[in-house]
């Protein structure tokens, strides 16, 4: 037998292997149970108030240009717009940024309800002449530079994230990427029952102190026995993964999973949540509800053209800090109607909650190390409407990892780029409605970092083009798109220009109780995650 037909007999086993169904009886299912299906999360709370009201348009409160901003493609104007920001810190609102071309040699650190506002992408650009090593200075983890996937020149946080002397603050500089995660203070109280996945009430010890519209954050005790990493993972083939080799997601760095979600309603120590829960609490696993802690809310970018000045190359995990905005502890933030050229790493999520970027733009020549990230407990948060352009290189693509859950990918077009998984067991994650050449070099991730990608993970009407020869794309064309063994308990739906690809990245061999529907053709629901939504919102 020649080895392309074994190949091609490997492909048509896999392909049969995994669930065929359509796309009506996966969407009939879905609507069945949508908090509980096996293969489709319900991702319909992404995104800003979870979809439920548009993003707000808060009046104009300071403006650059009568604080002193030229405006003239040569002035430094960075005082100007601190006085601005300051401005609208006290009175939050706008700061209007009339067009123009306005020089920044510092980096510009937003407030809760403070929203910087252009008019126009063609029309107002904010141009930064020095990267975040040369503002804040080296910023080490792991042995690599912790900028080549943190920080921002627009950096949207609250204000504990840096010390008295403007440098990033560390509380624990022993535990990997600890400064970014959520940091809640004091316990409130204790889950006094189990709970399963899609409930949204839990019962309490005492919940005398919640009160609807609060934002608490939710902690699985995560047990060295990787109890709740298996949950996670989805699939009973993943419990002969080397889970003592992941290390990075395991106690003691990683003690426990945080996952804020807001107060719909309280009744005596019955305590309902606006969302339902995205994992079992089983029997004998605490789950404690903590106060959120410092988080920044209702802060955005809009109608603006960001511009850097990154070198074409850089080595990897050598960033300089050429990234454009940085939602970090965030919740209900967004950008939107924005263009980003020539940075390292244009839009980072880090421990961000139902954040939205919308109507995006990512062009320049230089290349991108991962074009949009969302990672380190980021949930729920919605990128859509994005257009990844042709720059020299990018090196990852659009990226999740580090147990983020319920975000959204949805209608993009990639020049460049790949769908990344970069393991540490993300999960509930929608693309939809994407047309990508896939190419790059691949996803990443450390092997400490643990498996590829968690469960139920959807890529439904997926269109892949031909991608140009490149020394540094040696990607088929379903890789990390249409890979049913890669992605436990996942759904491909509506993938077209790719074939089923054979290959196993970073987990276990063996099925994993994928499902494939409607291959090769635009499924009659053209994107899933509109579709969930009105589907939760008509039923309300």
């Amino acid at each position: 037998m020649s080895r392309q037909l074994a190949g091609a007999l490997c492909a048509l086993c896999l392909a049969t292997s995994a669930v065929a169904q359509t796309s009506e009886e996966i969407w009939k299912s879905y609507v069945a149970d949508p908090d509980r299906h096996p293969n489709i999360p319900n991702c319909s709370y992404a995104g800003v108030f979870r979809g439920e009201k548009p993003i707000p348009s808060p009046g104009v409160v300071a403006n650059v240009k009568e604080l002193g901003a030229k405006g003239d493609g040569k002035t430094d104007d960075t005082a100007a717009f601190a006085a601005a920001i300051a401005q609208a810190t006290k009175t939050p609102g706008a700061v209007l940024i009339p067009a123009g071309h306005y020089m920044l040699s510092k980096q510009l650190v937003l407030s809760d309800g403070v929203v910087l506002r252009g008019e126009g992408a063609d029309k107002t650009t904010l141009e930064f002449t020095k990267p975040l090593e040369q503002i804040l200075g080296k910023h080490e983890d792991n042995k690599a530079s912790a900028w080549s996937w943190s920080g921002g020149l627009i950096w949207i946080a609250p204000k504990d994230t840096f010390d008295a002397e403007g440098k990033i603050f560390r509380a624990n500089p022993n535990l990997l990427q600890n400064w970014e995660y959520w940091r809640p203070t004091k316990a409130i109280t204790d889950v006094t029952l189990p709970g399963k996945r899609g409930d949204t009430s839990v019962e309490v010890a005492d919940g005398s102190s919640f009160k609807p519209g609060q934002l608490v954050l939710l902690a699985w005790e995560n047990a060295g026995d990787a109890s709740l990493l298996k949950q996670i993972a989805g699939h009973p083939s993943m419990d002969a993964y080397n889970w003592a080799s992941a290390t990075w997601i395991l106690p003691p760095q990683y003690p426990s999973w945080q996952w804020p979600a807001e107060i719909k309603a309280v009744k005596g120590n019955v305590v309902t949540l606006a969302q339902p829960l995205r994992l079992d609490i089983p029997k004998g696993v605490k789950v404690a509800i903590h106060e959120i802690g410092p988080s920044i809310r209702e802060a955005g970018v809009e109608n603006l053209h960001i511009k850097l000045n990154s070198p074409r190359e850089h080595k990897h995990l050598r960033g300089v800090g050429w990234n454009a905005i940085y939602f970090n502890r965030a919740y209900n933030c967004w950008a939107r109607r924005v263009r980003i050229t020539n940075a390292e790493n244009p839009v980072i999520f880090a421990a961000a909650k139902n954040c939205t970027v919308d109507t995006i733009k990512i062009d320049g020549e230089s290349m991108n190390h991962h074009s949009i990230a969302c990672r380190v407990n980021s949930h729920d948060n919605l990128v859509d409407n994005f257009e990844v352009g042709g720059m020299w290189r990018v090196k990852h693509g659009i990226n999740i990892e580090w147990l983020s859950s319920g975000n959204v990918y949805s209608r993009g077009r990639m020049e460049k780029g790949t769908f990344d998984s970069h393991r540490a067991l993300s999960f509930d994650l929608i693309r939809t409605e994407i047309t990508l050449t896939n190419e790059a070099d691949g996803p990443g991730g450390a092997g400490q970092a643990g498996p590829f990608i968690g469960a139920r993970v959807a890529h439904w009407n997926i269109r892949v083009l031909a991608a140009k020869p490149s020394p540094t794309n040696m990607n088929a064309p379903g890789d990390f798109v249409f890979m049913p063994f890669t992605f436990p308990m996942g759904a491909f739906v509506g993938i077209q220009g790719a074939e089923v690809s054979n290959k196993v990245r970073d987990t276990t061999p063996g099925e994993k109780g994928s499902i494939i529907a409607d291959e090769g053709v635009v499924p009659a629901i053209t994107n899933l995650y509109e579709s969930q939504l009105k589907l939760r919102l008509f039923k309300q």
